[in-house]
């Protein structure tokens, strides 16, 4: 089939969360099928990753796409109906691409990666559409609001808000994927006529393997694996090097905190001036970080979708401490592989009894990876993608256009 795939960034390379999903969807298809990608680069690198998109790809398409000028084009819609995040996606020049390419190139099927780009599927009306959106984000703003004060929780539970009715129409015109039963269950009870599928992330356990367990170890190590760009993952180390690390250090005098991502901000540097915590910045490769590392953390208060920053860790053999958001998308006999704390006290409790029992932690470490390894696959999960966008059904042509100014569904 001939496949038009709309991403709201370069799905290369599979570096971080949203991207690695992409890309697996993208290469799957391409696999079968005959794909032109139209995506949006958010950095200068980005508009170079054509090339390597090609080896899944008849055509790529990647315009360069600034995100602090989107946002502040975006500005005016404050005083509108339209949710700010799908202003900060819309490309006059990419909806002119698409437009072409639809008009002189006969599509049998659309594939849109996030709900935001779906505004550009107005041009191929008549072509039966399958939409990942992941996460449901308008609930992830909703938790940014909660967290934050007056009036940057005002502006966050606006865009909830305008968000959810949003995706209520998409999921009104489109058959849906999400990333976890949790959000299907949030799609179904917006919109109760939806035909939603869950369709899990995956974890290459070949590539994140177990390092030799090291039981003596000189420095107890506790580990972060993230893109530090994003804001809960910011919020999650701030929590932890504030409110639980001296807590563990106070058990543990030796123990260290790694803080290992790309983009890390000056609040999440400044975190190093604590005794035993240390910010890499970007890394080429996050595995001899984990190799050193005995535990990792996830403790997230703001999360939505799977954690593939825990999915990596548990298929590298480090037993892991999260709160109950960061585990709520796996899998039940996953998430019980995982040691659970809710308040700072008891995630530093579960950390400083594994690095207290170190083989203890080794054998729950590799107890989670053999779980993991079960029932995370990307294999599987991308022939269930393929399969859904393959099968034919009428019912989700789509109807006549709800709107068609551009930034709106």
């Amino acid at each position: 089939m001939r496949v038009l795939f709309l991403c709201h960034r370069v799905p290369h390379p599979p570096n971080k969360g949203d991207k690695i999903r992409a890309f697996h969807e993208l290469q799957a298809i391409g696999s079968r099928h005959e794909v032109d990608l139209f995506a949006l680069a958010d950095c200068a690198a980005d508009l170079n990753e054509d090339v390597a998109l090609r080896r899944y790809c008849r055509q790529v398409t990647v315009l360069p796409h600034n995100p602090r000028l989107a946002r502040l084009r975006s500005l005016p819609d404050i005083l509108t109906r339209k949710p700010l995040s799908v202003g900060c996606f819309y490309s006059k020049e990419l909806d002119l691409r698409i437009e072409e390419a639809v008009s002189q190139r006969s599509y049998d099927r659309v594939f849109v990666y996030c709900s935001s780009m779906v505004q550009y599927v107005r041009w191929a009306e008549g072509i039966q559409t399958l939409v990942d959106i992941v996460d449901v984000d308008s609930d992830k703003w909703m938790q940014y609001a909660s967290v934050r004060c007056f009036p940057l929780s005002a502006v966050y539970r606006r865009e909830g808000r305008t968000l959810e009715a949003y995706e209520k129409a998409v999921y009104r015109r489109f058959p849906i994927i999400v990333s976890t039963e949790r959000e299907a269950q949030l799609v179904s009870r917006a919109w109760d006529k939806t035909e939603v599928h869950s369709v899990p992330n995956g974890v290459d356990t070949n590539y994140f393997a177990p390092a030799e367990p090291n039981t003596s170890p000189e420095y107890p190590t506790v580990i972060f694996v993230g893109d530090m760009a994003y804001f809960p993952n910011e919020e999650a180390v701030t929590f932890f090097a504030l409110k639980v690390f001296n807590e563990v250090r106070q058990s543990v005098p030796g123990a260290r905190f790694l803080i290992v991502g790309r983009d890390p901000s000056a609040r999440i540097r400044r975190l190093q001036e604590i005794s035993g915590v240390s910010v890499t910045g970007s890394v080429p490769d996050v595995r001899p970080y984990l190799a050193k590392a005995h535990v990792s953390v996830a403790p997230f208060s703001i999360a939505t979708g799977i954690q593939n920053k825990v999915l990596e860790a548990m298929a590298s053999g480090l037993p892991v401490v999260a709160t109950p958001r960061a585990a709520q998308g796996l899998s039940k006999s996953v998430a019980q592989s995982i040691a659970i704390g809710q308040t700072a006290q008891e995630l530093a409790d579960c950390v400083v009894a594994l690095l207290k029992a170190p083989k203890d932690a080794v054998a729950k470490g590799l107890e989670g990876r053999r779980r993991v390894d079960a029932e995370y696959s990307w294999e599987r999960s991308m022939e269930k993608v393929v399969d859904l966008l393959e099968a034919g059904n009428p019912e989700h042509l789509h109807e006549k256009a709800i709107s068609v100014s551009p930034g709106n569904v």
